[in-house]
């Protein structure tokens, strides 16, 4: 099949399509690699998207109008990417969606999610079915809903030595550990770029949306008072699996943490924290919670993605950290960091689609793996492939220069990851 995997994550940056040419023979999932198109959001919708985004409070109208105005700018990033990437055709698209709220108890319990962008116009666009609303459905069936990835992560890790961790580093930082193709640990470490984007807001007066390659951080300087006050959040005391999102970590939250690490306005001797300290602050905070989460599982490599692996400030204060225990991207695997998880998306649909389960119980704590996601029909009758009798246990990735024939695809000398 060729697939449309889509992802914006919760830094807003814009609209990610990956388009794969998926099969599944011999146990192995062939992936044949046909690009990333990226698009990035209206300046007038990312505004509005920040403001309803927690702690905002849109009505119900808001809401709609977002859900719809998402959907028609999916449906574009969709198109775009069929026609540049997939030669004009696709047989599935994966909309992830975009998260607005992922509902977590005080106890640690995931009770629920929301996920905006109207499918239909994607399939109207498209004229394809998609599958939507993929967290959901762990969820009901007792889990986090999130992580998603180790699926992903496990066929790409497999064969690899030692225990390895694929770590995404988005709005928030996930890790999967996975030990001889197996997922032993999966949960969401704690705060990335929910809280680094903010704090390089505040430092470049709105100049920069983000850190870029961990500039500011740089040159500022680590505040230990306001570090001890973030590490105290009783989110890392939770036992995994574990979730979280902008719903608790969020610009208004570290304003509130470094309000408290400077003391009142009128005490005397008040500790004035800059924005850059804020921002060196907070990327310390990312670095110190994934090598703590290095150490606690005995990993003998990470494999970084997402936008927070360009940040070279953190990777250099990682490394430093873990002397010992290589730290990579998964460029160097072949798959570039930005598209990591529109492509995992696009993966976990196929699997939907071929009645295969894309959760895993050790990273969501559900009772059980679930086939995940609904779906919204094409242009034609829904018409189900027969369900695959096993699921892959590794993946194999290749690169088509050109996507225009499935002959390519079919040409391509598949090498393992």
């Amino acid at each position: 099949m060729r697939v449309l995997g889509c992802m914006s994550g919760t830094s807003l940056d814009g609209i990610d399509v990956a388009a794969a040419d998926l099969a599944v023979a011999g146990g192995e999932l062939h992936c044949s690699y046909l690009g990333l198109a990226s698009s990035p959001f209206r300046d007038e919708l990312r505004d509005r998207l920040t403001a309803a985004m927690p702690p905002g409070l849109p009505g119900a109208g808001e809401l709609c109008e977002l859900h719809t105005e998402l959907g028609a700018a999916y449906a574009a990033a969709f198109a775009a990417a069929r026609d540049e990437l997939a030669g004009g055709r696709a047989d599935l698209a994966v909309l992830h969606g975009q998260t607005f709220y992922h509902w977590v108890d005080q106890s640690g319990r995931a009770r629920g999610t929301l996920q905006l962008g109207d499918s239909a116009t994607v399939a109207e666009r498209l004229g394809v079915p998609v599958i939507r609303d993929l967290r959901s459905r762990d969820i009901a069936a007792g889990g986090q809903g999130a992580p998603l990835v180790p699926m992903f992560d496990a066929l790409v890790l497999a064969g690899r030595a030692g225990r390895c961790a694929a770590v995404n580093l988005g709005g928030i930082a996930n890790v999967t550990v996975v030990d001889d193709g197996r997922v032993v640990a999966a949960y969401d470490v704690g705060p990335a770029g929910a809280l680094m984007d903010p704090a390089a807001q505040w430092a470049s007066a709105g100049a920069f949306r983000y850190d870029a390659d961990g500039a500011i951080a740089a040159r500022g300087q680590v505040r230990e008072r306001l570090l001890d006050l973030l590490k105290a959040d009783p989110y890392y005391r939770l036992a995994g699996p574990r979730s979280t999102g902008r719903e608790h970590f969020n610009a208004d939250y570290l304003r509130t943490m470094v309000d408290l690490a400077s003391g009142d306005a009128g005490e005397p001797g008040r500790d004035v924290i800059s924005d850059a300290d804020v921002v060196a602050t907070v990327t310390r905070l990312l670095v110190d919670l994934l090598a703590d989460a290095a150490r606690q599982h005995g990993l003998t490599e990470l494999v970084l993605s997402g936008g927070g692996s360009r940040n070279s400030t953190a990777l250099r204060w990682l490394r430093t950290e873990l002397p010992s225990v290589p730290v990579g991207t998964t460029d160097e695997l072949g798959i570039p960091v930005q598209a990591k998880e529109a492509l995992a998306f696009a993966v976990l649909g196929f699997l939907s689609w071929n009645g295969l389960p894309g959760s895993v119980t050790a990273a969501t704590g559900a009772r059980h793996p679930s086939i995940l996601g609904s779906i919204e029909p094409g242009a034609a009758p829904l018409v189900l492939p027969p369900p695959l009798s096993s699921a892959p246990s590794r993946m194999h990735l290749c690169h088509t220069a050109a996507a225009g024939d499935r002959a390519d695809a079919a040409r391509c000398p598949f090498t393992s990851t």
